[in-house]
C-alpha cells in the first residue's frame, strides 16, 4: 500500500500498521502530507486532538488532492468545503450503524458497532452519501427495527475520491472500539479503497481491555487458584473505601466507556455489594491467614448491621430487622436483603465472629414477617409501605401474595432453609417449602422473568439444593434435575451459558420492542434467542453457585462436571489490563463467546454489557472459586450450635411463633 498520514506519532492506526512492518511516511501538516504523496497514494488526515475538531479542510487541500489524483480519508475536521458541520456533540444512546452496501460483505448494512464514547459533528451532508450513521437503534449485530427518522452521518463521502468522518474513528484501540472483527473489516476496506488493487495486510491488535486467555488456550494448573488471587486484590485496591468511621465497597464501574476507553465509578454504597466483598475478604483471611482481610471484613459488615445508614435496630420500627438497598435509602428488596444476609452467614463462619449474629437472624425473621402466608413476599418494600403503627407489618404477613419470579424471591427461601438448619425454627422451612411447591409447579410457563428467562432458572439452583438437602425426596431430586438440565441445555461448549428470552408477555424487563425504546428501562442483553452472549450479573454468577451446591448434594448427577467447565470458562474470561488497572482482574456483565470479548445489547438503563458490578458479579464468582479451592460448600451449619439459642427471642421480639 501506498499511504500518507497527516496525524500525531501515537494514532492508534499509524502505530497498528508500524507494528505491523507497514512504515509510512508521517506528517504533522495536511499540506504537507498531500505534497509528499506519491501517484496513486491514500491521504490520511486522522484527527489529532480528539475530541476536539482537527485542522479544517479547505478548498486548497481539495484542489491538491485531485491535481495529483490522489483519494483522501479526512477525520473529523472542523470545516470542510461544501459541507456544514456543527459544534461537536456527545452520542448517549446513539450506536454506530452501516448505512450502506459499501462495506459489504463483510459488514452488512444495518450491522451496529460501538464506537465508545462518540464524538460528533452534525453534518448537513445533503446528497453525500453516508456509509455510517450514528442513531438510536435496538439489536444485537443488527438493527433490527431499520433506522430511526433521526441519524447522524458518521462516515461521508462527498465527492468520489473522498471519504469524511464526523467522528474518530482511529481511535478504536483507545476507545476499544468493537467488536474487534468488526473494526478490523471496516478498516481493511477503508485502506483498500485508499490504495485500490493493494493488498491489505490482517489487521490484529491486542485491546487494552482484554481477558485472560483464549478459547484454546492451555490453562495452568493454578488457574483458578490465580483468578481468585487476583480478584481479591481487584477487591481490596478498586473498590474498598473508608470514610471514617465507616469501612464500604463501591458498587463498581459503569458500562459507559469514554473516548479514552476510560469507565467511570459507580460509588453508590449498597449494603448487598458491601456484604458480599465482605464475604470475599472473609474467603481470603480463611485462604492466606491475612489479617487484613479479616479486619477489612469485619468493618465491612459493622458497616451493615451496626450503623443506621443501613441496619433497622429499633424493635419499636415496622421495618426492624430489614436491612436498606442502599446508603439511607429505606427501601427493602427481599432479593438484596437475602444477599445480604447468604454472604453474612457464610462471612461470619469463615471469620468465627458472632458479633453479627443477632442482627443477620434479625433480618431473616424481619424478612419473613413481611413475607405472606405462602412464603412469598413483595418484591420489595419501602419506609412509606408502614405506617408508625409496630405492627403494620402484620398486613404483608396475612396476605397470600403469589409472585412467580425467582430472581425477586428465591434467594429469601435458601436463606430460610439455610436458617432451618441453622436454628430450627420451623416457620423457615414451612414458608420455604410452600412458596417454592407453588413455584415449581407453575415451571416454566408460569414464571414471571426479569432480564431473561436462563436466570430464573439459574437463581432457582441454590434453594433446591438446600431443599435437597434437608429433604431428600424423590420429588425435591426431580426439580432440581429438571430446572438444571433446561439451564444447562443453554450451555456452549466453551462453558458459557447463552442467555434465553421466555414469552415476552411474561418478561419484566424484555428486549427493546422498539428502536425508541432502546436505554429506556433495565433490558435483557439479547434482542432475539440464539444471540450468543451470557450474562455475568444476572445468570452465570448465579449459576456458579448453583451448579456448585447442586454437585455436593447430587454427585452422580454431573453437575460438577458443568460446574468445572463453566468455572474454566470464567478463568478464561476474567479482564486483563494493564492500561486500565481498575478493570484487571474483574469480569464485566456480557460476554460473547463467539466474538471472544465482553459485547452484547447494551440497553439497559442502569447496568449496560460493560458494567462491572462488585456484589452479584464479581463476589460469588471469586467466593465460589475459594469453596472449590477449599472443598467447602456454602451450606455450612458449624455456627449452628450459637445461632439456634437466640431464635426463640428474637422471633417473640417480633411478634413471631417463638418456635
Amino acid at each position: 500500500m501506498k499511504l500518507v498520514f497527516c496525524c500525531d506519532p501515537a494514532n492508534n492506526l499509524y502505530r497498528l500498521l508500524a507494528e505491523l512492518g507497514q512504515t509510512y511516511p508521517r506528517y504533522d501538516e495536511l499540506a504537507e502530507a498531500i505534497a509528499a504523496a506519491p501517484p496513486g497514494a491514500g491521504v490520511l488526515a486522522l484527527a489529532p486532538s480528539y475530541p476536539r475538531p482537527g485542522p479544517a479542510l479547505t478548498e486548497a487541500h481539495l484542489a491538491a488532492l485531485r491535481a495529483k489524483g490522489l483519494r483522501a480519508y479526512v477525520e473529523y475536521p472542523a470545516a470542510c468545503p461544501g459541507l456544514a458541520l456543527g459544534e461537536p456533540r456527545p452520542t448517549e444512546w446513539e450506536r454506530v450503524v452501516i448505512a450502506s452496501d459499501w462495506f459489504a460483505p463483510a459488514l452488512a448494512p444495518l450491522r451496529i458497532v460501538a464506537l465508545h464514547g462518540c464524538w460528533l459533528l452534525p453534518a448537513d451532508a445533503g446528497a453525500a452519501p453516508a456509509h455510517m450513521v450514528a442513531a438510536k437503534v435496538a439489536g444485537y449485530h443488527s438493527a433490527v427495527y431499520g433506522l430511526p427518522e433521526t441519524t447522524f452521518p458518521i462516515l461521508l463521502q462527498p465527492a468520489d475520491d473522498l471519504l469524511l468522518a464526523a467522528s474518530s474513528l482511529s481511535g478504536f484501540i483507545t476507545g476499544r472500539y468493537g467488536p474487534a472483527p468488526a473494526w478490523a473489516a471496516l478498516w481493511q476496506r477503508l485502506l483498500g479503497w485508499l490504495c485500490p488493487g493493494a493488498q491489505v495486510p490482517a489487521l490484529r491488535w491486542e485491546p487494552t481491555v482484554g481477558v485472560q486467555a483464549g478459547p484454546a488456550d492451555p490453562l495452568p494448573a493454578a488457574a483458578e487458584a490465580d483468578a481468585l488471587r487476583r480478584s481479591v486484590r481487584w477487591f481490596r485496591e478498586q473498590m474498598i473505601y473508608r470514610i471514617s468511621p465507616k469501612t464500604g465497597a463501591m458498587e463498581g464501574y459503569q458500562a459507559n466507556i469514554d473516548h479514552l476507553g476510560r469507565q467511570l465509578l459507580r460509588i453508590w454504597p449498597r449494603a448487598d455489594c458491601i456484604a458480599e466483598t465482605a464475604m470475599v475478604l472473609a474467603h481470603d483471611w480463611a485462604n492466606t491467614g491475612n489479617p487484613d482481610s479479616r479486619l477489612l471484613a469485619s468493618q465491612l459488615l459493622d458497616y451493615i448491621w451496626r450503623d443506621p445508614d443501613f441496619n433497622h435496630g429499633d424493635p419499636a420500627d415496622p421495618a426492624y430487622g430489614l436491612v436498606n438497598w442502599s446508603e439511607r435509602n429505606p427501601v427493602y428488596y427481599g432479593d438484596d436483603n437475602a444477599r445480604v444476609i447468604l454472604p453474612t452467614l457464610a462471612a461470619s463462619r469463615l471469620l468465627g465472629d458472632p458479633r453479627w449474629d443477632r442482627e443477620v437472624l434479625g433480618c431473616l425473621l424481619a424478612n419473613l414477617r413481611t413475607a405472606g402466608k405462602l412464603g412469598f413476599r413483595r418484591n420489595n418494600l419501602r419506609e412509606r409501605d408502614f405506617t408508625a403503627d409496630p405492627e403494620s407489618w402484620r398486613r404483608y404477613h396475612e396476605e397470600e401474595t403469589i409472585t412467580l419470579a425467582p430472581h425477586y424471591q428465591c434467594y429469601l427461601w435458601a436463606c430460610y432453609l439455610w436458617g432451618h438448619a441453622l436454628t430450627g425454627y420451623r416457620p423457615f422451612l414451612e414458608a420455604a417449602r410452600s412458596a417454592i411447591r407453588i413455584t415449581m409447579e407453575a415451571y416454566p410457563g408460569g414464571w414471571r422473568w426479569t432480564n431473561g428467562f436462563t436466570q430464573e432458572m439459574a437463581r432457582m439452583l441454590l434453594p433446591l439444593s438446600f431443599l435437597l438437602r434437608l429433604e431428600p425426596t424423590a420429588e425435591h431430586r426431580g426439580w432440581l434435575d429438571r430446572v438444571a438440565a433446561d439451564l444447562l441445555a443453554q450451555m456452549a461448549p466453551s462453558g458459557a451459558i447463552h442467555e434465553k428470552l421466555g414469552d415476552l408477555a411474561m418478561g419484566r424487563y424484555p428486549p427493546p420492542q422498539s428502536n425508541e425504546a432502546y436505554g429506556t428501562n433495565e433490558a435483557a442483553l439479547v434482542q432475539a434467542n440464539g444471540d450468543p452472549v451470557c450474562d455475568l450479573l444476572y445468570t452465570t454468577n448465579f449459576a456458579f453457585l448453583g451448579l456448585h451446591e447442586a454437585a455436593l448434594v447430587a454427585p452422580e448427577a454431573g453437575y460438577r462436571a458443568a460446574e468445572d467447565r463453566l468455572a474454566e470458562f470464567l478463568c478464561r474470561i476474567q479482564v486483563r489490563s494493564t492500561k486500565h488497572p481498575y478493570l484487571d482482574g474483574a469480569w464485566m456483565r456480557a460476554f460473547d463467546d463467539q466474538l471472544w470479548e465482553y459485547w452484547g445489547s447494551s440497553a439497559d438503563l442502569g447496568w449496560g454489557a460493560w458494567c462491572v458490578e462488585s456484589g452479584w458479579t464479581n463476589t460469588w464468582i471469586a467466593s465460589v472459586l475459594s469453596l472449590r479451592a477449599r472443598g467447602e460448600t456454602l451450606w455450612d451449619t458449624a455456627t449452628a450450635p450459637r445461632l439456634r439459642p437466640l431464635i426463640g427471642e428474637l422471633a417473640a421480639q417480633m411478634g413471631l411463633p417463638p418456635e
